[in-house]
């Protein structure tokens, strides 16, 4: 491939820091980072004062445009997310059966390879469930949730590695016995679906959980015998750094304003990943669908509910989000992109890959115009066709 400059950008690095200047792409990755205006002979592309950013990275994919990550080709979703901007995702499913749970892992494994089709780079699958309480499953099927049992991590694990990040819900028997083997597999750790006490919060991080799954979602609180209101799960791991990364649903429903500045004040930006848990109906406008077990649910205000106002995952797409999340802490965009690129490729270690405008990435690469909206993608180098930024949420 032709070695190509990106020139005359506000260079958002995904680290938190920004530069105006330029950077050079060839063969797939970033060759150089540099900061002011191009002077070689190089083909240019001119920004035009364009804000770039590394390409952004979903860790929670469950669907989108009326597709299912259970009865749709995972090859086909990744192609609509490019689109979005969205270079990297980890698909990701709740408590199913463990035939369905194997079906869409092999259905993701062929996607991760599939190398002929203009699509966002396949990560991996996140099991969500099955080691979920099953009292707090939210709108996932509770009947298939289970302990996470020797027997059960080692089905678990034979799906191979596919299987990128597991959550162990703290209080479930074997919990912290089950996060040290996975861990030792090579597996992340996240830890939600939980009201455990903090003893057994703690124990699942000193075992080795490093992430914390959709903060402030399915994950009750205790009152204790006095009427005093008891640490939850939240509570627990934003007070310990070694739970690095705190995912956040910022749709502005699933995770009220107030508490995601609790979580930045809390933690810093630089512990927290933006996810969409998206669902069938992303991308689409507000109506009905129907699940795959047969429910019906319905996008209202970009979130999914159930027949009974329930909630059942968000129904907005990750540029979204990141909008939200700016209008929500007053951060600047530049400080702010780092939750969507930098922060979730550490959370699963491909810092050294994608994430960061950085010479020897991928050249994965985002144009953002001034009101924050997504113009051009490129995705190890090639430009994609056809972008578009749904906007359904504006600054």
């Amino acid at each position: 491939m032709t070695a190509q400059i990106l020139d005359n950008a506000v260079l958002w690095m995904g680290d938190g820091t920004s530069l105006a200047g330029h950077l050079a792409i060839e063969s797939g990755k970033i060759v150089s980072v540099c900061p002011g205006r191009y002077h070689g002979c190089l083909r240019v592309e001119d920004l035009g004062g364009q804000a770039l950013s590394p390409g952004l990275i979903d860790l929670m994919v469950l669907g989108g445009f009326n597709r299912s990550i259970l009865r749709d080709d995972p090859g086909e979703l990744a192609q609509a997310y490019l689109r979005l901007g969205i270079t990297s995702c980890q698909f990701c499913i709740g408590t199913l059966s463990w035939d369905s749970m194997q079906r869409v892992a092999g259905n993701v494994r062929r996607a991760m390879i599939d190398q002929d089709r203009p699509a966002a780079r396949v990560l991996g699958l996140y099991l969500e469930g099955p080691f979920q309480q099953p009292d707090l499953t939210g709108a996932s099927l509770r009947e298939y949730a289970l302990s996470p049992s020797l027997e059960h991590v080692s089905r678990v694990l034979e799906m191979g590695p596919v299987i990128t990040m597991i959550n162990v819900a703290p209080g479930l028997e074997g919990d912290a016995a089950a996060v040290r083997r996975l861990g030792e597999s090579g597996k992340v750790v996240s830890m939600a679906h939980s009201d455990a006490p903090v003893e057994r919060v703690d124990a699942c991080i000193d075992a080795g959980a490093s992430v914390l799954g959709h903060c402030w979602d399915n994950n009750s609180g205790r009152i204790g015998d006095s009427g005093v209101q008891q640490p939850t799960l939240e509570h627990a791991a934003l007070l310990d750094e070694r739970v690095r990364f705190i995912h956040l649903i910022c749709d502005g429903t699933h995770v009220h304003p107030v508490m995601v500045r609790l979580t930045v004040r809390c933690r810093g930006v630089q512990s927290v990943c933006l996810v969409t848990d998206a669902v069938t109906r992303a991308g689409c406008p507000d109506g009905c669908y129907t699940s795959d077990d047969g429910r019906v649910f319905s996008k209202q205000g970009g979130v999914g509910r159930t027949d009974t106002g329930w909630l059942c995952g968000s129904a907005l797409l990750l540029p979204d989000h990141l909008r939200s999340f700016i209008r929500f802490t007053g951060l600047p965009p530049e400080q702010a992109i780092r939750t969507v690129t930098g922060n979730p490729a550490a959370s699963l270690g491909l810092q050294d890959r994608v994430g960061l405008l950085r010479a020897g990435l991928a050249a994965d690469v985002v144009a953002w115009d001034s009101s924050l909206r997504i113009r051009r993608v490129w995705c190890s180098g090639r430009e994609v066709e056809d972008v578009s930024d749904f906007a359904e949420v504006h600054l």
